[in-house]
Order: C-alpha cells, then structure tokens, then sequence
C-alpha cells in the first residue's frame, strides 16, 4: 500500500524532528531518515524542509499528506463496502439524524453489539428524506426518524411523539422576569406570535426534517425574522442559542436533561406559541423482505427498552 508507513510521515510532521519521530514510533532514527529517503526520491519531491530545526513541511509534504489521507479513507470505506457485498446478512445498516444518533447510539449500540458480536454495524446519519429513499433502494435497513410520508411501502413502527418549542436566550425576555421561575423545557410558556416578529432566528436547513415544520409555524403565525443562521447540526443550533445569537425551534429529541445540559438550560426561555403544532411523530421503519428481519426488530424493541423511558420531552406511542 502507497500508505503503508504513512504514520511515520505523520509523526515526523507532528514532531518535527527526526529522533523524536523515531522514539515515538518505537524504530531507530537511521531507519525512519532511511525510509524518509527512499521515500523522497521515490516520489521525486522533498517533503520536508531538513535544513531548518525544527524540521517543516515542505507544500509538496502537506499536499502528500492530505492526498494520503483521502486514499487511507477511501480504501477502509471500500473494505467495508466489499464485506457488505459479500456477506449481506452480517452488516446492519441503521439510517438515523445527527441528533438522534448523538443522543441515542453510545446507549443502544453496545447492548446490540454484546448480543450479535460478529454483525458488522454501518451508519447513515443523514436527512429522513434521504434515509426513506436509502430504504426503499436497500442501501439502508432500517431508519429512525420523522419521515416523510411517501414511505407507505415500509414497515413502520410508532415510537414516540416529540414534543415542539422555542428556545430562547433570556435577553429576548420572551417571558416576563416575575413569572420566569415557573416555565421550563417541561412546561413552556404560552407567548403571543407578536413576541417574536422581527427577531434572530437559528433556523435548520431545508434537509434537515425540522425544517418544514420551522416553515410552517412561522407563515401561519405571520413571523418575519430580523435575519436567519441556517444550522445543519441542530445541537450546533441549540449552543448557538444559548450564545443569544436566536430564537431555535426544539424538538424533544435535541434536549435529553442530563446535569450538563440542565445548566446550559439555565440561560434560556422555553415557549409555544397557540398555533402551532406540539409534537411530531418519530419512527422506525424497514422494507417487509429485509432478510435481516430478526436482527431489525431486535434493535427497535432494544430501542423501545433502552432509549425511549430516557426521552424526557417526548410521548412514547
């Protein structure tokens, strides 16, 4: 593999001294200045500028070494797709968002793992309409999310209902300073459309599953933001609240209230407005002849074991 000694490459460049390098990759130092040599005249450039101390990246090393990490990538992606391949049965392929999987895959994951040890994992965190078209082509096995209608040829299986708010730094003063002690994420205040016209907003982007929703509620309630931070990672967009930088629209599933995420709470306003929708549906879902059948309904019941009694902002179905 043209790779194959990359990490001497990369300790060089992150030591940048020869010795160094070679105590920490556990050979001697004329064994890694011989490979770095051969390595050079092989590929007819200099990678490192040796006559200066501390030795640096020459622009050919820096663009080598970011080649080389593509290929590295590349090839470990295509290993994991050739096993695929030839052995369907031992890979799951689990489509799930970014929120869901940050929140719910450390807890899920280990549990499935100890129970199928040899079953190859892949995941997919992407938008729900991208993970309903990788299931109805058979690129993913099974999604967890809010997906989109179109999925009627699925097997799907209610989860829970994810309950809808706005979350707001407290500069806004959405809800009034006396009566602010007796609102929280688990009972939001009721706020007049009014309140938020013309306000930042930190608004998901139009793949993300969130967004239709955001969409809707603002043209229904007749709100014009003062300007808009479109977000892909809604936990980006939560932090970004908590700096005062908007007004976010939640789902349950962004907020699971461990002692952390409690205090980061502190600084802000949780609101509905009447006219909008408090929930949506989150779901798992599958094809009816996935010949994996056993190992997906499996994880889902772990899912509805494990992850759901812990889903504080939510209605399990």
């Amino acid at each position: 593999m043209m790779y194959e000694k990359l990490e001497y490459v990369l300790a060089i460049a992150e030591e940048q001294n020869l010795t160094r390098a070679a105590r920490k990759l556990y050979i001697s130092q004329p064994t890694l200045t011989l490979y770095l040599n051969r390595l050079e005249a092989e590929l007819g450039v200099r990678l490192f500028d040796r006559g200066r101390t501390p030795i640096r990246l020459t622009d050919a090393g820096r663009y080598y070494i970011d080649k080389m990490k593509q290929i590295y990538y590349a090839e470990l992606a295509l290993r994991n797709d050739l096993r695929l391949v030839a052995d369907p049965e031992q890979t799951l392929v689990i489509g799930i968002g970014q929120v869901r999987g940050h929140h719910w895959l450390p807890k899920l994951l280990p549990g499935f793992c100890g129970l199928y040890p040899h079953v190859n994992i892949q995941v997919m965190q992407t938008s729900e309409q991208q993970m309903a078209d990788a299931l109805l082509s058979g690129e993913i096995d099974v999604a967890f999310g809010v997906l989109p209608a179109m999925v009627q040829k699925l097997c799907i299986v209610d989860l829970l209902l994810e309950h809808l708010f706005f979350a707001a730094h407290r500069q806004f003063r959405l809800v009034p300073e006396d009566i602010r002690d007796r609102f929280s994420a688990e009972r939001p205040y009721l706020l007049e459309p009014e309140a938020l016209n013309h306000l930042p907003f930190i608004a998901p982007r139009i793949f993300n599953g969130l967004y239709e929703s955001f969409e809707t509620i603002l043209r229904q309630n007749q709100i014009q933001p003062l300007k808009t931070i479109s977000i892909s990672n809604l936990n980006t967009g939560f932090q970004l609240a908590r700096a005062g930088l908007g007004v976010q629209l939640l789902s349950g599933s962004i907020l699971q209230m461990n002692e952390a995420q409690t205090a980061d709470c502190r600084e802000l306003d949780f609101c509905v407005l009447e006219h909008m929708p408090s929930t949506r549906r989150c779901v798992a879902a599958y094809t009816p002849d996935n010949i994996k059948k056993e190992l997906i309904e499996r994880l889902i019941r772990m899912v509805r074991e494990d992850i759901l009694p812990e889903c504080q902002f939510s209605t399990v179905l």
